[in-house]
């Protein structure tokens, strides 16, 4: 039995025995109104409780003074306490110097914002984009998978990618990446001449629904081994008889390697460093030139808005820029040369 029905049957009860609820001072409750006034203010409760769960979705807070607004840490941090604060997480696609278009996300991962975002672009315009270039902030085997059945050519950083380039990186015995993989018999070599083999492909889901597929490799024998420090450092140290284990995602490691091949080509290149300046440098005109640093509406649609009005001036600007330069027809940065 529910708070609800414990409040309606109490309320029943009252009515059928005519009592009259007393309040103030001098006046004596009954038991029966004490219970039904406890029951009434858990009832309220409850469905302000499930008011705001409505109200907050799939997020984890919303703002009381703007619904749409998710509490997020800010870039802009004055107090250097990590104080949250109401905001949106804006996005920004530029092609040719111009803002093709604006999104407001309610979330502050940067990664479950691409694929609608590039679904609202497709809506906006009859043409679709041939490249995705984007940082390491969207990488993920659901945006690579989705990009590339959607025919889109992404050039998006992968996540350790400054990471790769250090020592460290290619020093690391703990990873699957540094160990001898023998395609005969679906099985790894660690630092220490033992086998991992295949044991069992389990499925990871993730909070939007999508599945990867992943494979688990378990190690024949742990005991005595020399490298046990280096190889399992996220082991407990109570773990008795520990084996070393590993799990690789075959079909994010081919999504990933088609798109580094982008990444480090030529094109890609350019690209990169056009995702750079255009990109980066919109967000700087915006917050630095024009001084927009704060919504002053609230309500994602109202914000839509006033972004859309922001680009509208940014690109008359620009194409005025451009006319003076003479860089109307140009599309891409080139790189520089290097000796």
């Amino acid at each position: 039995m529910n708070d609800e029905c414990i409040y309606t049957f109490l309320a029943k009860e009252i009515e059928v025995q005519h009592m009259e609820l007393v309040q103030g001072k001098g006046k004596h409750k009954t038991p029966l109104q004490r219970l039904y006034e406890r029951a009434e203010v858990l009832y309220e409760k409850r469905k302000e409780y499930e008011q705001q769960l409505y109200i907050m979705g799939e997020r984890n807070s919303y703002s009381k003074t703007d619904h749409d607004a998710t509490f997020m840490r800010m870039k802009e941090d004055h107090m250097r306490n990590g104080q949250l604060k109401p905001a949106y997480n804006v996005q920004l696609a530029v092609h040719s110097e111009y803002i093709m278009g604006v999104g407001v996300f309610p979330k502050p991962n940067d990664t479950n914002t691409l694929i609608p975002f590039v679904q609202q672009l497709e809506q906006i315009h009859s043409r679709r984009f041939t490249y995705v270039v984007a940082d390491a902030g969207y990488d993920s085997h659901e945006n690579l998978t989705w990009l590339k059945n959607n025919q889109y050519l992404s050039c998006i950083k992968p996540q350790y990618y400054e990471k790769a380039k250090t020592r460290a990186w290619a020093k690391d015995i703990s990873k699957a990446r540094n160990m001898e993989y023998i395609p005969e018999e679906d099985a790894f070599i660690c630092a220490k001449g033992r086998k991992l083999k295949y044991a069992l492909t389990r499925n990871a889901k993730n909070k939007t629904g999508f599945i990867s597929e992943r494979k688990v490799y378990v190690c024949e024998s742990c005991n005595r081994c020399g490298y046990k420090k280096e190889c399992q450092r996220y082991m407990k140290p109570t773990t008795v008889n520990s084996v070393k284990r590993i799990e690789i995602t075959p079909a994010y490691d081919a999504v990933l390697a088609e798109n580094q091949d982008r990444l480090l080509s030529n094109t890609g290149i350019q690209l990169r460093i056009n995702r750079s300046i255009q990109v980066e440098g919109a967000f700087g005109v915006l917050k630095q030139d024009l001084g927009f640093r704060r919504f002053l509406h609230r309500g994602s649609g109202k914000v839509h808005k006033m972004l859309y009005l922001l680009a509208m001036g940014f690109n008359i600007e620009k194409l005025y820029n451009r006319i003076q330069a003479g860089r109307v027809n140009t599309t891409l940065f080139t790189a520089k040369e290097t000796a």
